[in-house]
């Protein structure tokens, strides 16, 4: 069970300590209502990640990394139910592997949160040629994402199934709001960032996790808190069926299928859920693989995600355009299948295998995966006591929770017959 400790309102820190890996992970969430600072704070994130007033440039900033026995920052922006989460994360030695009785993760600790304390910042500024480097790089991340026709796709029918809810804006912002950020835009995000964020520190490895609570204590005693807890909107039959579609220079079309997940919240039959999404596109038994791509070849791959932040169902395939129909008729013809219990029992017990498998973390970032992606619930579950729920799920119970998906939207990227086509 982690250590879990309240360090103020709306700040937890959760530790799980181990000694089985040469690392330890440290990395700060920070979550926010989905809105129209979304740019603004997808900027923040990165230009905290530059620099700090103790190491004001990325020199300075990397010479301290390699103080530290060569760690490593990374960060990333997620969304978790309909918020914006912000995530600054740093991989380091484990303390036993120093060369003398200096704490690694008590350092590494205190660097991350001079990174969101104590920033680069003079007379309200991050540097314009700071900003201006970050905006570049925000939008070539958004582009390439966008040239990736698998990611197109599926942000193209999140976009569209989701138009009238906030889960359907893109988690960077859109280009034009990236370059339309003023410099006061993104001062106003840290103070804001600092004040209202839900934030969680997660600690993963043989650290002292006392030592880290408190560079991250001290810095929120000259904060003013004031938390907001981003709600999300939990639809959970679909309204009416809608079809989008677009036509490309690629040689496979990519046909993506959201259903609702028929879920009041995030853990709202969570186990069952979970079986249910993998018995139906998780794993190569699944019927999708077995059936659509495998038996029916419809499909070069074919897969399904549960997004139970959300309360959605995905389906992702790689089609032949012509094949669309056939293709959608089998999906649905294997989801009918499950509702129905028309289902090998042999493949419950590999379905549990597979998801208790996946479940038992094999690195450090498995963990801190887990745990991070915990940010906005209220009591932290563990990986063993999911593994547990998922172990007294029955069939009925999968049928039960196929019967509770229903199809919302299709979008189809098609590909143009074309020369150039590319895939």
């Amino acid at each position: 069970m982690p250590q879990i400790n309240l360090l103020t309102d709306g700040v937890r820190l959760v530790a799980e300590p181990t000694d089985r890996f040469k690392t330890a992970c440290i990395s700060v969430s920070m979550a926010l209502p989905m809105d129209e600072h979304m740019a603004a704070n997808a900027l923040l994130l990165y230009l905290l990640k530059r620099s700090c007033r103790a190491y004001p440039d990325m020199t300075q900033l990397q010479g301290k990394l390699d103080a530290l026995y060569g760690a490593s920052i990374g960060a990333d922006i997620s969304k978790i139910g309909e918020a914006q989460v912000l995530r600054l994360q740093l991989t380091c030695l484990a303390d036993k592997f120093a060369l003398t009785k200096e704490s690694i993760a008590a350092e590494s600790a205190q660097l991350l949160a001079d990174l969101i304390f104590r920033p680069n910042v003079k007379n309200a500024s991050f540097g314009a040629a700071a900003l201006q480097a970050e905006k570049r790089l925000l939008i070539q991340r958004v582009e390439e994402e966008l040239n990736d026709k698998r990611t197109y796709a599926y942000e193209q029918l999140i976009a569209n199934m989701c138009q009238n809810e906030l889960y359907g804006k893109p988690k960077y912002g859109t280009v034009e709001e990236i370059e339309a950020v003023k410099m006061s835009d993104v001062y106003a995000a840290w103070r804001n960032l600092l004040r209202t964020a839900i934030f969680q520190i997660t600690v993963v490895g043989a650290a002292d996790a006392a030592q880290i609570a408190e560079a991250f204590t001290a810095g929120f005693k000259r904060i003013e808190r004031a938390p907001v807890t981003p709600p999300t909107q939990f639809v959970q039959r679909a309204r009416r069926f809608n079809h989008y579609s677009k036509s490309f220079p690629v040689n496979q079309g990519k046909l993506v299928i959201g259903f609702r997940a028929g879920m009041a919240d995030s853990l709202d039959h969570i186990a069952s859920m979970t079986v249910m999404n993998d018995l139906f596109g998780g794993g190569t038994y699944s019927k999708l693989f077995a059936n659509v791509r495998e038996k029916m070849s419809l499909a070069y791959y074919c897969w399904s995600r549960l997004i139970a932040s959300k309360g959605l169902l995905i389906v992702e395939c790689g089609i032949d355009t012509e094949m669309e129909r056939k293709a959608s008729a089998e999906i649905l013809s294997q989801l009918s299948d499950l509702r129905n219990n028309k289902t090998d029992p042999a493949l419950l017990d590999a379905s549990k295998r597979s998801l208790r498998e996946r479940l038992t973390p094999a690195s450090p970032y498995g963990i801190l995966e887990w745990y991070s992606a915990q940010v906005l619930q209220s009591e932290i579950c563990t990986q063993e006591d999911r593994i547990a729920a998922i172990e007294e799920v029955t069939m009925e119970d999968v049928c039960a929770a196929a019967k509770r998906i229903s199809i919302d939207s299709i979008y189809m990227l098609s590909a143009e017959k074309t020369e150039e086509a590319k895939a």
